[in-house]
């Protein structure tokens, strides 16, 4: 077993999908210790896990919390990072996969640059077809296997660390599920405990902007340590939609004291005007909301508008290719482009192979 990196695994709902997750990295033999943080625990589940002889290729501990609240899932991060024992840790949900080909790509250059904190790469989406209902987006075929961000993945290695701020909030791409040292991310996970913000997405932006601010961050488009499925969001469990979300919480005041701990700390550590850059980081995120309100308001703003989209939609699904045939096209346009991006043959197959067994355990019959 590998003693270098721990997973941490973060539950709340989606139970089957925990069992796939821990049944293919037991299938696969997963080299790294697996801490299970369950927020939502089912009886079924916790019998499962709590017998280490259901999985015995896995080095893991199995820990149950009650997330209730954004607040306990705050709390339940800061204190299962507080028990990681190795240098490095990873993040996971359950419905994703994560590869080992890429970790161990991102740990060897961590191990060699020391002024870096994180490290990874791209993140593939699939979507997962099940062959019934009741599969439930657990077992089927793997398709529409893309990278996600059309802009890509880019260093964020400035000397400075205001431009490193400056590059998260203007730039973003997800850096969640990096390889991290994981002295930074007990820090990171505390202070973001402390803050306790109200909205998932302000959370994130904290952490990958106080990452930045305690080292350079690594994104290589040759690695992938991380792929995830799409169509499993567990958004909707927290609010309706974005309005009814933020009369209801404190969204403003979330990105004001984001804004302002960021601003604070640039001070400290480069002297630069903390009001000026907290106006700063303020205008770049009222840009991005507004861009995402004109797309998710569209419904209420023009209802009659969207109708017709929707229409439109389904008739270009019924007029497009079989989905056989578009599966084809799209696998073979992924490894086309990462193999544009990795001239690494020997790492290329590692990635066939690992991305093949994900596939194999998602044909659900064996499982």
């Amino acid at each position: 077993m590998n003693s270098e990196l721990t997973v941490i695994l973060t539950l709340r709902g989606r139970h089957l999908h925990t069992l796939r997750w821990m049944w293919h990295a037991n299938r696969t033999k997963f080299p790294f210790h697996i801490i299970i943080a369950d927020g939502e625990v089912h009886a079924s589940v916790d019998r499962v896990l709590s017998d280490a002889a259901n999985f015995p290729n896995l080095s893991y501990e199995y820990h149950r919390h009650r997330d209730l609240s954004f607040t306990d899932f705050y709390r339940k991060c800061s204190e299962t990072v507080r028990r990681v024992k190795t240098k490095y840790v990873m993040m996971s949900d359950n419905d994703d996969f994560p590869i080992v080909a890429g970790i161990r790509k991102s740990i060897a250059f961590l191990d060699a640059k020391p002024e870096y904190v994180s490290a990874g790469g791209e993140i593939p989406n699939f979507t997962v077809i099940p062959r019934t209902p009741s599969d439930e987006n657990v077992v089927g075929a793997m398709v529409n296997l893309s990278f996600g961000y059309v802009q890509g993945v880019h260093d964020i290695a400035f000397p400075s660390t205001a431009e490193r701020v400056m590059d998260v909030v203007s730039n973003y791409h997800v850096t969640y599920y990096h390889v991290v040292r994981t002295e930074a991310l007990r820090l990171i996970f505390e202070e973001a405990e402390n803050h306790n913000f109200s909205d998932l997405s302000v959370h994130e932006f904290f952490c990958a902007a106080r990452t930045v601010m305690l080292g350079k961050v690594k994104s290589d488009p040759a690695v992938i340590s991380y792929i995830r499925q799409t169509g499993t969001s567990m958004l909707s469990t927290y609010y309706k939609d974005w309005v009814h979300h933020l009369l209801r919480t404190n969204l403003p005041r979330d990105y004001r004291q984001l804004a302002a701990t960021l601003a604070g700390e640039v001070h400290r550590l480069e002297g630069a005007d903390a009001n000026e850059f907290q106006d700063r980081i303020l205008d770049l995120y009222a840009a991005r909301l507004r861009h995402q309100l004109g797309h998710m308001m569209m419904r209420h703003r023009f209802p009659k508008l969207y109708r017709i989209k929707r229409r439109l939609g389904w008739l270009r699904k019924f007029i497009s290719l079989p989905q056989g045939f578009q599966d084809l096209l799209c696998t073979r346009r992924f490894w086309s482009e990462l193999s544009r991006d990795c001239p690494d043959q020997a790492l290329l197959s590692q990635y066939r192979v690992e991305f093949s067994e994900a596939k194999g355990s998602l044909q659900g019959d064996a499982f």
